[in-house]
């Protein structure tokens, strides 16, 4: 089936505070906007699980999972809070509802009642012989097994499974990040640097190869280069690294980058489901990597907004010219391409400004780039009307960098 998306009349725009375009635009909001747009979030968040919850195909293992995330909302709302903001989760539930991947919620449940340290019993699917609890890590089970017991209680969390002829039982630790026989925890970093520090994970994103948790060199060479990358960011952008601070929970490491003059790997992305989590290369220079963070942090914070209000009213197959790409990219690529690169331009304005001579060429590269995605958007009749806020207030940045170069 088929329909016009321009046959009914669209809903009027979510009225938001009056300052948000303006500190969209800069990529600098502030905590009372950020803790909206992650409200916003779990919000979402919290329709698919209860999209999953309804759906009758779940059967009484779901209930019972869905029993566990109501106990834990009850009895630690910090944990259940942490847990639907957390780009894993955001991935799982979007993933489940839309293209029919795995059940996710048995494993949600079980991440969530460990962390709040309630007692519990739940069968939870497996996968690949590896049980993976979102946020926390994996558990290497029998090759062949479907299914595990997850058990909570005050001695701790443990995990069993049976498999052809043999019985596997892995004890989940109570600290994040620490080893246990079976168990491949997800590095949690905390990262020093004037001001507040970051936490954050390192983790992985099923569109991306997994190469499983890094070994401890690996880990120490991420540790070096994202403490380096956020004390840089603290120190010379402290509002951006507010930002980060307020919206990343997690990092995807990727693959070097491709030799100088071919074509390949990138070198940061991100994902709409999964606000909260970027992807990056293993890029040594800090400023370059603390661009790329704040690159990708605007990527998060757009994908939110637009679970509050819809920014573009485009008809299927719409498409323009994007300066960053040989083909012709959606609208919404536009929008997301001009917002984050007029971020990533401020950033190296600022460099500039505090006396970087090597961060004029991509401040420049980087300014036309988003002045460009942002004349295609002006061309097209693809915004609403809080789109065409979001588009004003980047070109009214752009305008301000024309008259006073940094």
């Amino acid at each position: 089936m088929t329909c016009d998306h321009r046959a009914a009349a669209p809903a009027p725009p979510l009225p938001l505070p009056g300052g948000l375009w303006r500190q969209l635009a800069r990529g600098t909001p502030d905590r009372a906007t950020v803790r909206l747009l992650r409200t916003a979030r779990a919000s979402r968040n919290l329709l698919l699980l209860r999209a999953l919850h309804e759906d009758p195909r779940g059967g009484p293992g779901r209930a019972r999972a869905v029993a566990l995330l109501a106990a834990v909302r009850h009895h630690a709302p910090a944990v259940f809070d942490a847990l639907i903001t957390d780009p894993a989760t955001g991935t799982a539930l979007a993933e489940a509802v839309r293209d029919g991947r795995p059940d996710p919620v048995g494993a949600l449940a079980a991440a969530a009642g460990h962390r709040a340290g309630l007692t519990f019993r739940l069968d939870v699917p497996v996968h690949d012989g590896t049980l993976r609890l979102p946020g926390l890590g994996r558990a290497a089970l029998a090759p062949h097994t479907r299914a595990a017991r997850v058990a909570g209680g005050p001695h701790g969390t443990t995990v069993t499974a049976h498999g052809p002829g043999t019985t596997v039982t892995v004890t989940v630790p109570d600290a994040p990040g620490r080893t246990a026989p079976g168990w491949a925890p997800l590095p949690h970093l905390t990262l020093a640097g004037p001001g507040p520090r970051l936490r954050l994970r390192l983790d992985s994103h099923p569109s991306l190869d997994d190469p499983g948790p890094p070994q401890a060199g690996e880990l120490a060479r991420w540790r070096e280069r994202l403490g380096a990358a956020w004390r840089h960011l603290a120190g010379r952008h402290p509002d951006r690294a507010d930002a980060v601070r307020g919206t990343v929970r997690a990092v995807v490491p990727l693959p070097p980058r491709a030799p100088a003059g071919t074509s390949g790997r990138w070198l940061s992305a991100s994902f709409s489901d999964a606000h909260g989590l970027v992807a990056l290369a293993p890029l040594d220079d800090p400023a370059e990597l603390a661009a790329a963070l704040v690159h990708e942090t605007q990527h998060s914070l757009l994908y939110a907004l637009q679970d509050l209000t819809r920014l573009l009213d485009a008809p299927p197959g719409a498409r323009g010219n994007a300066p960053w790409s040989e083909r012709p990219r959606p609208p919404s690529a536009l929008l997301q391409g001009a917002s984050a690169f007029c971020v990533t331009a401020a950033f190296w304005r600022t460099e500039a400004a505090l006396g970087d001579r090597a961060a004029h060429a991509p401040y420049e590269r980087w300014r036309r780039t988003a002045r460009r995605a942002a004349d295609e958007l002006q061309r097209g009749d693809w915004l609403t009307e809080n789109g065409h806020l979001l588009l004003r207030a980047l070109r009214d940045v752009l305008a301000e960098w024309d008259d006073a170069p940094p």
